[in-house]
């Protein structure tokens, strides 16, 4: 039995019943390529916050008994337990959405490239299943290469029309860019226009638009390399300094603490805090 069915199991009578409550949950599951209905991540969210709820409790309620008396160490680590199985639901809950956005930056960083691929292959007049199936088989594609695995596999497995496959990854697809593109391919195909010439357009048009942004990230990154300069690396100089005039001054010997925090913990901290926002920043 895997994890999934024994959560299931056990919680998937109260899954149903509290399934209206998180309805909104089920398109942020499709669109995150999570392959579980929204009454199995449920059950596997109530499952893992119980076990991890009991087990949090008994350890800590073992931990505060070592200090102190046993009955206020009981309602200290079942209080604890509870915020941090409450946390971790909330996890569980915000994951869906979080997932999908990932997934959606990831398609619109390799989606002008991949719609001028695609202009190339329909400029021959191949059948659009094959401009997908061409793009399936790029693996560098990342996320956009499963959007097209899952067109392909509607039309080649399960006996779907083209046009039926790319209708329905259109609603599925985390990405409005990928969802206009998919249903102005459709539209295409019902009219019999030049899929070649549109898919040129908007290979054109993304491009653009990639193109903006990355000016406006090199912009911002000039922003933040001031701000990095100037508010940490000169503040914190001046701190240090000003510190050790006053510790001098004054003889206190809690300066030298203060100054060792912010040179080896604080410093530290914020240079990875601009990192990881000048990497999520970046378009390419």
């Amino acid at each position: 039995m895997s994890y999934a069915d024994a959560s299931y199991k056990f919680f998937g009578g109260l899954s149903k019943s509290i399934r209206p409550y998180f309805i909104e949950m089920r398109d942020d599951l499709k669109k995150a390529n999570i392959n579980y209905t929204l009454e199995e991540y449920l059950s596997i969210s109530l499952f893992t916050t119980v076990v991890t709820f009991i087990m949090e409790t008994l350890i800590l309620s073992f931990l505060f008994g070592l200090f102190m008396n046993p009955i206020i160490s009981v309602i200290l680590g079942i209080t604890m337990a509870l915020t941090i199985s409450g946390l971790l639901f909330f996890l569980f809950y915000s994951y869906p959405t979080a997932a999908s956005k990932g997934r959606d930056r990831k398609i619109r960083k390799v989606l002008p490239f991949t719609v001028s691929y695609m202009s190339t292959i329909a400029s021959s007049n191949v059948p659009p299943i094959s401009v997908f199936k061409t793009i399936s088989q790029f693996k560098e594609y990342g996320e956009l290469t499963k959007e097209a695995e899952s067109i392909v596999r509607d039309v080649e497995f399960f006996g779907m029309t083209t046009s039926a496959a790319i209708k329905k990854q259109a609603k599925l697809t985390p990405s409005n860019d990928l969802k206009e593109l998919l249903y102005g391919i459709n539209t295409m195909m019902m009219t019999g226009g030049n899929l070649g010439t549109f898919l040129k357009e908007k290979g054109d048009e993304y491009m653009n638009d990639y193109r903006r942004r990355i000016r406006k990230y090199s912009q911002d990154l000039s922003l933040y390399v001031e701000m990095y300069l100037t508010l940490i690396i000169t503040g914190s100089i001046f701190f240090i300094v000003l510190s050790s005039i006053i510790s001098t001054i004054s003889a206190g010997l809690g300066t030298i603490l203060v100054q060792t925090m912010v040179v080896f913990i604080l410093l530290p901290f914020i240079s990875v805090a601009f990192i990881v926002l000048i990497r999520a920043a970046d378009p390419t």
